[in-house]
């Protein structure tokens, strides 16, 4: 039995489908109030021929739940924490904080006091330390205070220390640090956002980059990672490096899209923030973009995959496979 957190959430769906697909069981771990109308989507998208949703267990609670976490995690020896709050809105920050760190707190303790045989714990290529723009970033990169750590990457990088403070108290664990994430989704929600708004017809792409990472392929190495004999290491899993041009006009072919052709420079980024920002004042509707998400438009840092590549002997899904199989999700849908 494998413990999925963020079960609902569009990387923990890849993940249990992975462990399904693999003839492994899957208990998932949600809220409530959880939708699972999007997992179920997921599933059904990925393996119409097979009910492989009917086969999750799922469980009520959350990572603030102690209770529910040693409930949850009795009788699972592995356990894949991808609960975590993306956001950089000055509004959800005290939240963020509060499930990121103090829920991965409790998620370590729980697997100590459970014996938990081994932990995979998702953190964020946001976790690295950043410090100039265009700099190259490995897994030896050490963390630096700077202007450019948005506050979810101060919150995963302090959760990723609550997990190296569980392996120095015995607990076997590794850490992933992924790039953005590629797939099928909530179109409200992560990376997602993109295709919906992209397929609306936006018009203008933002001037930075990232490092990318398929959804199912950031699933199928994290699995692959806990049935090696590896532990107390943390890997950085991005298939490519790519410019948000890119990745804007792949998205819009894959929707059957006219791309966006027109870059949006720093001035007109900080209208749009300002826009953002009052209509948020004036109908209570949360601003997308925001004073971090904005700043972080411009930049691009690299990312170095050697290390996960030399563990399993394996390159990645392209970016480009990534892509397509997603826009044909919504094409789909």
């Amino acid at each position: 039995m494998n413990l999925v957190t963020g079960a609902t959430g569009m990387l923990g769906i890849h993940v249990m489908l992975e462990l399904l697909q693999r003839g492994e069981s899957v208990r998932g771990l949600k809220r409530k109030d959880s939708d699972l109308h999007h997992a179920r989507n997921i599933f059904n998208f990925y393996s119409p021929e097979k009910n492989l949703f009917e086969e999750i267990q799922w469980v009520e609670g959350d990572v603030l739940d102690i209770d529910a976490l040693l409930d949850a995690m009795d009788g699972c020896p592995h356990v894949y924490h991808c609960a975590a709050i993306v956001s950089y809105h000055k509004l959800d920050r005290a939240h963020m904080y509060e499930v990121n760190i103090e829920g991965t707190a409790n998620v370590v303790n729980c697997a100590i006091e459970m014996k938990v045989a081994k932990l995979c714990h998702v953190s964020s290529i946001a976790a690295m330390s950043k410090t100039r723009n265009g700099e190259w970033i490995s897994e030896e990169s050490e963390w630096k205070d700077s202007d450019l750590n948005t506050h979810y990457a101060i919150t995963k990088n302090l959760a990723e220390m609550e997990v190296w403070r569980g392996i120095q108290e015995g607990l076997n664990a590794v850490i992933v640090n992924p790039g953005l994430i590629i797939g099928p989704g909530d179109p409200a929600r992560s990376s997602t956002s993109m295709f919906k708004r992209i397929g609306e017809g936006l018009k203008y792409y933002p001037p930075g980059g990232t490092g990318v990472i398929g959804a199912g392929d950031c699933a199928r190495i994290m699995v692959e990672l806990m049935k090696k004999d590896i532990v107390n290491e943390r890997f950085l899993l991005v298939a490519e490096n790519i410019t948000m041009k890119d990745t804007f006009r792949a998205i819009a072919k894959s929707l059957g899209k006219i791309p966006a052709e027109k870059l949006a420079s720093p001035g007109m980024i900080e209208i749009a923030r300002l826009a953002e920002f009052l209509k948020e004042k004036f109908t209570g509707q949360k601003a997308v973009i925001t004073r971090e998400s904005a700043r972080n438009a411009g930049l691009q840092f690299f990312y170095k995959n050697e290390k996960v590549k030399a563990a399993l002997g394996r390159d990645f899904e392209s970016v480009a496979s990534a892509i397509e199989s997603t826009g044909r999700f919504f094409r789909n849908a």
